[in-house]
């Protein structure tokens, strides 16, 4: 099992890559000068890892510190200027101003302007003080006060004063940290390496581990009503449970690693797999169906977020995209 003597990768290309990047297999080039990144032509379809928004209005983060915003509910995107290089993993509009975006290296950005400007902000004294490369994986604000950060080496980061400081909470063992989300209940989900997945009740004060019985990598949580969640993650792997004590697993239909999922304003979940894959659950997760990407069918998807009027808005190996609900297409050779 991969453990102390692992670090976060730079990206190489394909699939595979995908997974390193996230998982933090292999052991990247040197980065010790960082600078701005290069407004670039073909930046809509670059590598872009995470997307968060509000209303009309969204940002999608990636590779070489891309940042890209949107107006009109993905219709038409921007790349902004940005004061990194490094790779952009998580990010979070948290209302019409501010906006935060992490990454590799422990990079912190702050907008507060909707995300058309950008500054770098920082979170620990020396991040990597116990010689690992540090990267933060994901962010997320409850409101314009309470934040967390999450990443590699068992990486909690929560401020309670909108950035102004933060306290990195210490882990006894040191998994990557790769998602954490909100609940309808006003809990908090975090999962990660080694079947990590932990519950919060009092919006972040105190974590309860909730034991699962799988130990590779979870992606991913999307949070049900009365405690429960839906998990997922590395081959396909999908895990529910009602109350958060006894989980179930799914049937994925799918062995490509699962990387992203949101819950539709109809109440559908939607999960983003590997080679244009989705999987689409109409029973709040006891069941998916296996569907593809019409626009690209070879994309592997990263994240998704649905807009006001109800398009999806997806990041991928090969950009951004807007999805329509009637253009997902349904395969029926393995339904």
């Amino acid at each position: 099992m991969w453990h102390r003597d692992r670090a976060i990768s730079a990206w190489p290309s394909g699939w595979v890559a995908l997974l390193l990047l996230c998982v933090g297999l292999a052991k990247p080039a040197a980065q010790s000068i960082d600078g701005d990144a290069v407004i670039a032509p073909l930046a809509k379809r670059s590598l872009l890892l995470d997307i968060h928004g509000r209303g009309e209005r969204a940002l999608a983060v990636g590779e070489h510190g891309h940042i890209l915003r949107t107006t009109d509910s993905g219709r038409s995107w921007r790349q902004v200027p940005a004061p990194t290089r490094r790779m952009l993993m998580g990010v979070c509009l948290v209302d019409n101003r501010v906006a935060w975006a992490v990454g590799h290296q422990s990079v912190i950005l702050k907008s507060g302007d909707g995300g058309e400007t950008w500054a770098k902000a920082n979170a620990e004294n020396d991040p990597e003080a116990d010689g690992l490369e540090a990267a933060y994986l994901d962010i997320l604000f409850l409101d314009d006060k309470t934040g967390f950060i999450v990443g590699s080496y068992g990486k909690l980061l929560h401020t309670r004063d909108g950035g102004e400081s933060w306290t990195v909470a210490k882990q006894e063992d040191d998994p990557h940290f790769s998602h954490i989300t909100p609940a309808p209940d006003g809990g908090l989900w975090l999962c990660g390496e080694y079947g990590t997945v932990w519950r919060s009740p009092d919006r972040g004060a105190n974590w309860q581990p909730r034991m699962t019985p799988y130990d590779g990598t979870f992606f991913g949580v999307i949070p049900l009503a009365r405690g429960g969640a839906v998990v997922f993650g590395l081959r396909g792997n999908i895990f529910r449970s009602e109350d958060g004590t006894k989980w179930e697993r799914i049937e994925s239909r799918t062995k490509s690693l699962l990387h992203g999922g949101v819950t539709l304003a109809d109440g559908r979940l939607l999960l983003a797999a590997g080679a244009g894959q989705l999987l689409i659950s109409a029973d709040k997760g006891r069941t998916f169906r296996l569907a593809s990407i019409a626009a690209d069918k070879t994309a592997t998807v990263t994240s998704l977020w649905q807009a006001a009027d109800g398009g999806v808005l997806l990041t991928s190996d090969k950009g951004v995209y807007r999805l329509e609900l009637p253009d997902i297409a349904f395969n029926p050779a393995i339904e």
